[in-house]
Parts: structure tokens; sequence; C-alpha cells
């Protein structure tokens, strides 16, 4: 089967954005501006329990589901594929945080997860009716991440804030070219993912 360009552009922008790869890559952008010195032992361990809660459990409960015919898609196309995974997904991000919380990490980290599951409650709530964008959520998110982290610690500048929001865009676009979500879906995901987490890292 024969892509176009732009067909092959929206899904590496889709696969290079997964929203469950961003969380480990906000956690990396907070340690490595963060005031505080962490040793490589301290960030290694801190990187890897934020990857494996926030994106190895849900992605392995996703492949399980699919092998077991519960989902039919690994892609969680379907909305109504979305509810367990989200569900396993939030109460793993929920004891991420607290795991974390326990060995010292920079507090923004851990509010970053508990956003994350904030996204993934609020999704599953809303899935009778549209399946949010949890692409869009994780773009957004860490633009939100970026500007409290900006406010707070004045890391940072202008033109990368706008090219994250060029990337949101791009998101937008690419999801909507895929065929995967509308408008609404689209809007929804940006904007509990933006509130989100700014709202929890603006404390």
């Amino acid at each position: 089967m024969h892509y176009s360009f732009k067909h092959i552009l929206a899904q590496l922008l889709s696969y290079t954005l997964h929203p469950g790869l961003l969380p480990t890559v906000g956690a990396l952008y907070i340690l490595f501006i963060h005031p505080d010195v962490f040793a490589f032992e301290s960030i290694i361990k801190i990187l890897f329990i934020v990857f494996t809660g926030t994106y190895l459990i849900p992605l392995l409960v996703i492949y399980i589901l699919t092998v077991l015919g519960i989902i039919e898609s690994v892609h969680l196309i379907r909305k109504q594929d979305r509810i367990y995974p989200y569900m396993v997904a939030a109460f793993s991000a929920i004891l991420t945080s607290r795991i974390l919380m326990n060995i010292g990490a920079p507090r923004e980290i851990v509010y970053s997860t508990l956003a994350s599951a904030f996204v993934l409650v609020v999704s599953s709530v809303l899935i009778p009716f549209f399946k949010s964008s949890a692409h869009m959520a994780g773009v957004a998110g860490f633009t939100g991440l970026y500007l409290a982290l900006f406010e707070r610690y004045s890391a940072g500048n202008l033109y990368t804030m706008f090219l994250l929001v060029g990337l949101c865009g791009a998101t937008a676009w690419a999801r909507i070219l895929l065929k995967r979500h509308s408008l609404r879906e689209l809007l929804s995901g940006a904007v509990l993912g933006f509130v989100g987490i700014y709202v929890l890292l603006s404390r």
C-alpha cells in the first residue's frame, strides 16, 4: 500500500510525540533545569520509575488486553477500547507518584505524574460521549509544564514556547489527517493536558 508524504509525516509525529513517552521527557526536563543537583544514580532511578509507571505498564496492559480480545487494537481507535487501559494507566500513574514522593523526587515530577492520572480519569469519564485526544493532552501538557517552570525558575525562552505551541498545532493536524480525532476531541485533550499540569505546578 502506497502512503503519501503527509500520511507518513503524520504517523511519524504521532509516534514521536506519543503521550506515554512525554511524562518521561517532562521528568528529564525537570531534572535538567531544577536548581537542586541530583546524583546520576538518582536521575536514572527517577526516570526509570516514571518510564515504567507511565509507559511500560500501560503498554503491557494494552498488549495483554489485545491478545485476550478484550480490545480490538493496540491503537485504541474505538473509544470503548480506552476504558480499561485508561483506568489501569491512571492507577499506575497515581502509584508512580507515590513511589516518587517516597524516594524524594522533585515535587514537580510528582505533580506531573498526578496530572497524568487526572487527565486519564477525566478522559475516562468523557469516553461515553467522545474519545478525548491523548496525544493532544500529552503535547499540551508538556507545554503547560514548560510554561510553569519558565515562571517558577525562569528556565527556557519565548522561542521554545512558540515551538511547543507549533508542535501542538502539528499534532492536531496529524491526528485529523489520520482520522483519529475530531476537532472537539483534540480541543478537549489540549485543555485537559495544559490546565491539569499547569495548575498543579503553579501552586
